[in-house]
């Protein structure tokens, strides 16, 4: 059995665009990192969160992207999400919160800003 790699977090700058892409397992106890990530920018109009790179995500994910959408319509930003693995998948459509959450193509995200 292979270790999973460890988790990490990306973070871009592209425009009024912040682009965040975390990497490895997101669980609780990977989630307050990712948070860290997220709060410690400001100053954007649109905030991504690319789940490209996750080989896991349990239900703290899911709070964290739910208390991201909470506090975009807060604050008064755009986010958007773009779409993981499989296994990512599952635990939005198990939760249904692909048909709530602000997808976005990747095609869309790696668009020039």
């Amino acid at each position: 059995m292979t270790q999973p790699e460890p988790f990490a977090v990306d973070v871009e700058r592209r425009g009024a665009t912040v682009v965040v892409i975390p990497a490895g397992e997101l669980d609780l106890s990977t989630v307050p990192q990712l948070s860290r990530a997220i709060a410690a920018e400001d100053g954007y109009e649109t905030l991504v969160i690319d789940l490209r790179e996750l080989d896991f995500m349990d239900s703290s994910g899911v709070r964290l992207l739910v208390a991201e959408q909470e506090r975009a319509a807060d604050e008064g930003h755009a986010l958007r999400i773009v779409r993981g693995s499989a296994e990512v998948e599952r635990v939005l459509r198990v939760t249904r919160l692909d048909e709530r959450l602000p997808f976005v193509e990747a095609d869309e995200l790696d668009a020039p800003v």
